[in-house]
């Protein structure tokens, strides 16, 4: 026993160092073709920075990575909040919640970009890991952390506090609609926010490809220009104010008596990320004319002029002494008043004056179509050019459209004997000459109590729609800002929009606290402007709906040229808005989803009959789109 124990331990000692080397020598090989060669991967988060404060739903991570082994398919990416994994470069389609990863390596750089809209108001502690995902390998990770806190999300976004026109001399006109633009003119806006706007300053002060937020349209062609941007700095509200100032390219200047659209880029963003409220307008540049606040001549002083339109001993047999012959481009088609007529002659686009925007669409405000029972597309008898424009009026920055004016005055007496059973009167409904055939009753030092009124149309910029009483019947409501097209679209004359848009409780009728203003910094307190849905001269679809919807530049159309409405062409045409992308005041309007077959879903009680319409739920007790249009239901 104690030999063969001897004899163990003088072999066992070279045993063991055999089986060492043997096993040296075979494991080596096993190790080089399983473990990663090389470096381990970094990786680095350069935005946002650690301890930022950021108040925007999406949040958006960036960096840069490194590592020499693999491809980017055998890399993973992985997000943790708070050391708990949320999201990673591997998921797609619906798995990914929402998140987008992007991973770039174009052999020089390599980036990663991680956005998420899931994390909820506090403080996070963000780490992003990017780990070799190679099978059978050695794990080589490294990983990088960054805190951060989401803030309210009703943080102001940027907004427009000011748009329009500077002028040569410097004076600023701020609205919508502007006309007889000089051509030296440029275009400002001033953009305010609770946050300081430094990266908007650097991109449209680059020297090479610089930035420009403001979008100049002249019909399909975008106008080239040039940028600056002045810093006004922090303001007594705390709030920051920018001044944007875009000049057309030399030597591209505006062209006389041209129309141009003006939008805002919607992906104008402060430092936080936070995107711009967008707003658009148009304008019209002047014509070849002398500069004077007429643009039909002064009459008095120049007596030819009044023979560009009335003959003296040719006229017709009205009182007016029409005498032009000029026939415009609906020849016969349009049983019209005869100014049209006059008007087409010079604003055609062959004399020296703007020519009238959308002109060259197929319906126009003064050739109406009939859809109703059996219509067929046949024009009536036109609305005139001075139902809307007064050509004797003089040009201001008040009226620059020459909008009819009427008069408003208090009379001292009833005389029902004469028709007068009010005492506000309103020269249109009851004519002054009527009684004061030496047109007295203008005279403002006899009669101060006589008001001159402009028809009022405004726009997304300066209307503010609220409720106002009717001027001859004051127990009833009316909303002056719409009042050139409410003065025909009521109960007495046509389609009573009126009573639609008189109706709090629509849900396209907006209310604000107070006189706060809504969250784009408008003021608009009840139903949104006419023009958000119609074209004033012209479209090429019916009822002069506009072809393209919304405050921003885009490809998307409407068409509805002909027919009565299919339950599929409501829901087109609710849903240009209603597709939880477009906003307008500041809101979105909700989004309410299509199926494969047609049903709505998503919000709706699901609709089995895919020809249910929109107006169907929404259109109140007429059950018609022209009442969902203008005061659609809001449902439970």
């Amino acid at each position: 026993m104690k030999q063969n124990i001897g004899y163990f331990n003088k072999v066992f000692p070279a045993f063991l160092i055999l089986l060492l080397v043997c096993s040296s020598v075979f494991a080596i090989p096993k190790i080089q073709v399983n473990a990663a060669i090389g470096d381990p991967p970094t990786i680095k988060i350069n935005s946002p920075v650690n301890n930022e404060v950021l108040h925007t739903k999406e949040i958006v991570f960036q960096g840069t990575y490194s590592d020499d082994n693999v491809s980017m398919e055998q890399l993973l990416f992985t997000a943790y909040d708070n050391d708990t994994a949320f999201s990673d470069s591997s998921l797609v389609g619906d798995n990914l919640k929402g998140d987008k990863w992007e991973i770039i390596d174009n052999g020089t750089d390599k980036t990663w970009t991680f956005s998420t809209s899931r994390l909820t108001e506090g403080n996070h502690n963000i780490s992003i890991e990017i780990k070799e995902n190679i099978p059978d390998a050695g794990a080589m990770i490294d990983k990088e952390s960054v805190t951060i806190t989401i803030g309210p999300l009703d943080t102001v976004r940027p907004i427009i506090t000011k748009s329009g026109i500077e002028l040569p001399d410097k004076t600023f006109l701020i609205g919508e609609d502007f006309t007889r633009v000089p051509l030296e003119a440029k275009i400002k806006i001033t953009v305010s926010d609770d946050y300081p706007m430094t990266n908007l300053v650097n991109k449209i002060n680059l020297t090479s490809a610089p930035y420009n937020p403001i979008i100049v349209m002249f019909g399909a062609n975008q106008v080239s220009g040039t940028t600056k941007i002045n810093d006004l700095g922090k303001q007594n509200d705390n709030n920051y104010l920018y001044e944007i100032l875009f000049t057309p390219d030399d030597p591209v200047y505006w062209k006389l008596n041209s129309t141009y659209k003006v939008y805002i880029d919607p992906d104008l963003l402060d430092d936080v990320k936070n995107p711009i409220y967008t707003k658009t307008f148009k304008f019209t540049t002047k014509s070849e004319m002398s500069e004077s606040d007429n643009p039909h001549g002064h009459y008095l002083a120049n007596t030819n002029m009044c023979a560009a339109c009335h003959s003296s001993h040719e006229g017709g047999s009205d009182s007016t002494l029409n005498g032009v012959s000029y026939k415009d481009r609906f020849k016969g088609e349009l049983q019209a008043d005869p100014s049209s007529n006059y008007c087409m002659a010079c604003h055609d686009g062959t004399m020296n004056a703007p020519m009238i925007d959308q002109i060259d669409k197929t319906y126009h405000h003064n050739n109406p179509a009939d859809y109703s029972g059996g219509g067929i597309n046949e024009l009536k008898n036109a609305e005139s050019c001075t139902s809307c424009h007064n050509p004797h009026t003089g040009w201001s920055e008040e009226n620059p459209n020459l909008l009819k004016d009427h008069f408003v005055y208090k009379h001292e007496k009833l005389v029902p004997e004469r028709g007068l059973n009010t005492l506000t009167i309103d020269s249109l409904e009851t004519s002054c000459i009527e009684c004061h055939e030496d047109n007295s009753i203008y005279d403002t030092n006899k009669y101060p109590n006589v008001i001159k009124e402009v028809f009022s149309y405004k726009k997304s910029i300066t209307a503010e729609g609220t409720l106002t009483n009717n001027i001859i019947t004051p127990t009833t409501k009316t909303i002056s800002d719409y009042s050139l097209c409410l003065r025909c679209h009521n109960t007495e004359k046509n389609k009573n929009i009126e009573s639609y848009y008189i109706k709090s409780n629509s849900g396209h009728f907006l209310v604000s606290e107070g006189n706060q203003p809504n969250l784009d910094g408008s003021y608009l307190k009840g139903a949104i402007p006419c023009a958000e849905c119609h074209d004033t001269h012209g479209s090429n679809n019916i009822k002069l709906l506009r072809e393209k919807f919304g405050n921003v530049k885009t490809e998307q159309t409407f068409n509805k040229s002909s027919g009565a409405w299919l339950p599929s062409e409501e829901r087109d045409f609710c849903l240009k808005c209603h597709n939880n992308s477009i906003e307008m005041y500041g809101r979105i309007a909700q989004f309410k989803e299509l199926n494969a077959i047609g049903n709505i879903i998503e919000g709706h009680r699901l609709v089995e009959d895919k020809d249910t319409s929109c107006s169907s739920c929404h259109g109140g007790e007429s059950k018609s789109l022209i009442e969902a249009a203008h005061a659609p239901v809001k449902l439970p």
